[in-house]
């Protein structure tokens, strides 16, 4: 499997699926997040308020629990079927160096997948 869908194979797995993750040595890609308020948000006040409370360890521990997604909450626990997020090895990426290779990149994906 490829494509950050971990968090896919987990709710499976919670269900009795016979399956099992596999992290490839090297280092498995960091998929993040990232999240921000529109500049011309019809209430960016709430927007605001929203966004600090998704990132409290109650928002974070239901994206866990509910998702099936990784947090780096220090208060945030971990769904018991997959590996500890502080054991799995990522791969850093330097964002000038995905922002220049990005039709590069792209094109490989397409020809390794076939999409």
């Amino acid at each position: 499997m490829a494509d950050g869908t971990e968090y896919g194979v987990a709710d499976l797995m919670a269900r009795g699926e016979p399956l099992a993750l596999v992290y490839a040595t090297e280092g498995s890609p960091l998929i993040t997040s990232p999240s921000a308020v529109m500049a011309r948000a019809v209430n960016p006040n709430a927007a605001r308020l929203f966004y600090a409370w998704g990132m409290t360890a109650e928002a974070q521990q239901l994206n866990v629990d509910v998702g099936a997604l990784r947090s780096a909450h220090p208060a945030v626990k971990d769904r018991p079927e997959l590996r500890k997020f502080a054991d799995v090895k990522t791969m850093r990426e330097e964002a000038s160096v995905v922002a220049d290779k990005a039709d590069e990149i792209k094109a490989q994906y397409v020809k390794y997948f076939k999409v």
